[in-house]
């Protein structure tokens, strides 16, 4: 099976690092954290927290990716559940976060890939010496 298409922010994000031509027609969705659901509760909603203002505060967000972050919540909610009743985590499910993890830059492998560009809002001094 191919390698599917790395999409168009993380090969930005990335240095376009095989220098293949950028898709300019690729849809760009609104940027921003999409809205945590009313539904997601216990440790799904704690991983929620913890995770989406850091990939907002990134830029890695867009509107429509609300699907994929609940998701990878609920995942790993059902992970945590059952690691605390002293049951083993299922295959799949340590799959499927793996998955969800990487889609969204979670684990170390995916974020190597990454180049965020520094702004002056991260080097308080910027502002004195240009």
């Amino acid at each position: 099976m191919a390698n599917r298409p790395t999409p168009t922010a993380l090969k930005k994000l990335a240095g376009n690092p095989g220098k293949r031509p950028i898709n300019k027609d690729e849809p760009t969705p609104t940027t921003g954290a999409p809205q945590c659901p009313d539904w997601l509760t216990g440790d799904s909603l704690n991983e929620w927290n913890r995770i989406v203002p850091e990939l907002d505060r990134l830029g890695v967000l867009t509107c429509v990716d609300g699907g994929v972050l609940e998701a990878y919540c609920v995942t790993y909610g059902a992970i945590v559940s059952a690691v605390r009743t002293n049951e083993p985590p299922k295959a799949a499910l340590l799959g499927q976060l793996r998955a969800y993890a990487a889609e969204l830059g979670l684990t170390p492998a995916a974020r190597a890939k990454l180049v965020i560009p520094k702004g002056k809002e991260d080097d308080p001094a910027e502002e004195f010496f240009h």
